[in-house]
């Protein structure tokens, strides 16, 4: 496979993951958190589950949804799943600064967010720009907040991918001013770090593009 992911399939995540399942490679590390290895099959999983998730509250093809999660499983499984189910995840928000965020979030208008628990603090106000009751907490339950664990639990670990375009937004990036918005089509380019998008690299699109990288050619991410 390729790093250039979006060549094969319009929704990157049919190549990047669904695509090793299905040639039998499932069992490949794909990265290794708090000493534990996930494989792409354990990917797979927490991807469906999590795309299954957003649908349920409500998120559609091309909506927005904001990532407010230290790299971890389930920042894997949030951006991934995200993708997956159509819709875009919006990541590089600030989370030390209120309003900031408030301007991320007017800017991109996520209708969901994803946020760690120890990020809820500062993040609280401008969050109320989102419904509560689409509002997921990973972390320690609290109260008011729907569970990620308790929700991605309970969703099926199948999902198909939605047949989007090759130009629809796959991932939003916020600079710390405006949002860059990178289609499925163009996720290759982000990927080897290529033409406009190398230009405008930030420290959340250069993760991202690395967890991307890894999985692309079917390594192991190394998760920071």
């Amino acid at each position: 496979m390729t790093a250039n992911v979006a060549d094969a399939t319009p929704n990157v995540t049919a190549t990047l993951i669904d695509a090793l399942i299905a040639s039998n490679r499932g069992d490949r590390h794909a990265f290794e958190f708090a000493r534990k290895t996930y494989s792409y099959q354990d990917v797979a999983a927490l991807m469906n589950r999590s795309g299954n998730m957003v649908r349920k509250l409500g998120v559609t093809a091309e909506d927005r949804v904001l990532l407010l999660v230290p790299e971890s499983p389930a920042f894997v499984a949030s951006l991934l799943g995200v993708m997956k189910a159509g819709a875009v995840p919006i990541v590089g928000a600030p989370i030390d600064d209120a309003a900031a965020l408030a301007n991320c979030i007017a800017a991109a208008a996520p209708v969901a967010a994803i946020v760690h628990e120890t990020f809820l603090g500062n993040a609280a106000t401008a969050l109320d720009a989102i419904p509560r009751d689409a509002i997921i907490i990973v972390g320690t339950d609290v109260r008011g907040y729907k569970s990620f664990i308790d929700e991605v639990r309970s969703q099926p670990s199948w999902l198909a991918a939605d047949p989007v375009r090759s130009d629809a937004p796959a991932l939003d990036i916020w600079n710390g001013s405006s949002i860059v918005t990178i289609a499925h089509g163009d996720i290759g380019e982000l990927i080897n770090g290529d033409g406009n998008l190398a230009n405008q690299a930030s420290t959340a699109q250069s993760r991202v593009a690395a967890i991307l990288r890894a999985f692309s050619t079917g390594d192991t991410a190394r998760l920071e």
